[in-house]
């Protein structure tokens, strides 16, 4: 593992997208459970968090040009294609060496 410098952008960018997913999916997973079967009458109540979530985070998405948002959609899905590749690589090394 290498070190990040004081410089080092992929740190930072690293530490807030985890803390905005365990944040995210702690409240939104809180409220999930919480809530009474019906509270969204012939509606998914999942889907209806999520559209809510749309709802509060569109001023900031929309506060940016559209091929910012297109580009860190693609980087966040590089990420995480990148460490599951990464994590599957990790499996087959440990099932050699164990």
């Amino acid at each position: 593992m290498t070190s990040s410098s004081p410089a080092d952008h992929v740190q930072p960018f690293v530490e807030e997208v985890l803390r905005t997913g365990v944040m995210l999916t702690d409240v939104l997973g809180s409220l999930l459970d919480d809530l009474p079967e019906d509270a969204f009458p012939g509606e998914h109540a999942g889907a209806v968090l999520i559209e809510m979530l749309v709802g509060t985070v569109r001023p900031a998405v929309e506060a940016v040009e559209e091929r910012t948002v297109v580009e860190a959609t693609a980087l966040l899905g590089a990420m995480s294609d990148r460490f599951a590749a990464d994590l599957r690589q990790a499996m087959a090394l440990a099932r050699r060496i164990g």
